[in-house]
């Protein structure tokens, strides 16, 4: 007889990367903030011939609320961040009618790296945590 195993309920992402373009604001019907953009990182191995490969990877996030607000402000293309989410799975109809998947981080909190000493190369990473924790549904997203 197979028992029933109990698997804990996780799904926490930690990336860190550079945006890829510049943080796209928007505001649902209702007025909550919905920020969107992409994280480029890279992953090195080494090849099955021995030599050291990079593999550039991209990653669509989106942000919400107060996090969103302070995410336009604070970060553009370029900007060297580390967010913290969790992964979410939308299904979608293209403009030719097949069905597509997408997948994204969806950001509860973003540090955002900014040099503060220009000759010693300290760093600091405050979190942009306004409470942006999504309790949003896809017909609030105004994308």
């Amino acid at each position: 007889m197979a028992r029933d195993i109990r698997l804990p309920k996780l799904n926490s992402v930690i990336i860190s990367g550079h945006l890829t373009r510049d943080v796209e604001l928007r505001y649902t019907p209702k007025g909550t903030a919905v920020a969107k953009f992409s994280v480029a990182f890279n992953r090195n191995y080494q090849g099955s011939d021995g030599n050291w490969v990079e593999e550039a990877h991209f990653l669509d996030i989106v942000a919400w609320a107060r996090t969103a607000e302070i995410s336009a402000e604070r970060l553009s293309k370029g900007s060297p961040v580390v967010v913290e989410g969790y992964l979410s799975a939308q299904t979608f109809t293209d403009k030719e009618g097949a069905q597509r998947k997408r997948v994204e981080i969806v950001a509860n909190k973003i540090h955002y790296i900014e040099k503060t000493d220009y000759t010693g190369g300290d760093y600091e990473a405050p979190p942009i945590d306004e409470g942006g924790d999504s309790k949003f549904t896809d017909d609030d997203v105004p994308f």
